[in-house]
Formats: structure tokens, C-alpha cells, sequence
């Protein structure tokens, strides 16, 4: 293999890692935004409750 198709694989490799680490991070604010939105129903049937 070629240091041209070497270097062309160490950069796909990269990227492929940085897409990887993305899509957790995105997974995790998935799963922060679904428990605030849990949370917000919470708050709002509460309040819904008490008349306020």
C-alpha cells in the first residue's frame, strides 16, 4: 500500500472516531432532553394539580 493510501486510511480512521464520539454525545442529549421534557410534565401537571 501506498504512503498516499496509507495517510488517505489514517484520516478515514479519524474521522470514523470522531463520528463514533459524536453519535454518543448525541445520544446522551437525547437522553437529557427526554428527561427534562419528563421533568417539565411533571412540573406542569403539579401545578395543574395546586391551580396555579
Amino acid at each position: 500500500m501506498s504512503n498516499v493510501e496509507n495517510l488517505i486510511l489514517e484520516h478515514m480512521r479519524g474521522m470514523r472516531a470522531d463520528q463514533e464520539r459524536i453519535e454518543h454525545e448525541l445520544r446522551e442529549i437525547k437522553n437529557r432532553i427526554t428527561s427534562l421534557e419528563g421533568d417539565v410534565a411533571g412540573i406542569v401537571a403539579q401545578r395543574q394539580l395546586h391551580g396555579l
